[in-house]
């Protein structure tokens, strides 16, 4: 039986300090996401770990997964196309759905814990 996995705040040793890479984005509209995830597990269909970025801004047309978030540092404001509108900053948790059509806004650096289900 496994055992459990502790996330650290500032990720695995090291990982602060590790050059930014280019991330995957949607339709990007301002910025450049560049950062760095780090999963902490994975197994098909599950995904759990950290993950920083810089400023930016995307578009999603269809979500692709079900993704459970805990904000780190920063801040987001997601933007729906049926209008609805939240900014979640250090502490907030979220559940952003899978199909979720609208837009990322993230004015600075961001750190958050992730758990993709999808």
């Amino acid at each position: 039986m496994p055992d459990p996995i502790r996330f650290a705040p500032a990720g695995p040793t090291g990982w602060l300090d590790a050059p930014d890479q280019p991330l995957e984005h949607a339709e990007l509209l301002k910025g450049s996401p560049v950062g760095l995830d780090h999963a902490y597990f994975a197994q098909p269909g599950l995904r759990a770990g950290i993950w920083r970025c810089g400023a930016y801004t995307e578009r999603y047309d269809s979500y692709p997964v079900d993704e459970f978030m805990v904000v780190l540092e920063g801040e987001v404001t997601l933007e729906s196309d049926e209008g609805f509108r939240d900014t979640y900053r250090k502490g907030d948790s979220f559940l952003l759905p899978k199909g979720f059509k609208g837009t990322w806004h993230q004015p600075g650096p961001m750190l958050k814990y992730y758990v993709i289900i999808g």
